[in-house]
């Protein structure tokens, strides 16, 4: 499967699942900005602090609990970095 096609793929299981709350769309929304950004590279880098702003939410809590629960669900691997430069790395899957 080619990335265009993962894509969409995971905009249609976002869109279609009726379990995710209007936060979890919303991080999925700026997980896909991030990842159109890296040019649609997966894995791809990401900012917890740009995807929390873009994704409109103030609560590291909160963001690390939609993230866990969109990784439990399989809609992508998180592996976080502490490192503030490099960001943490997020495969769709």
């Amino acid at each position: 499967m080619n990335n265009v096609e993962r894509l969409n793929d995971f905009l249609l299981r976002v869109t279609s699942d009726d379990n995710l709350t209007t936060t979890h769309i919303g991080v999925c929304t700026a997980l896909v900005v991030a990842w159109i950004s890296n040019g649609l590279n997966n894995p791809f880098n990401v900012s917890r602090r740009k995807l929390m702003g873009t994704a409109r939410i103030k609560s590291s809590t909160t963001y690390h609990k939609v993230i866990a629960d969109l990784a439990s669900r399989n809609y992508l691997k998180y592996e976080p970095s502490y490192h503030p430069a490099k960001g943490s790395q997020v495969h769709i899957l």
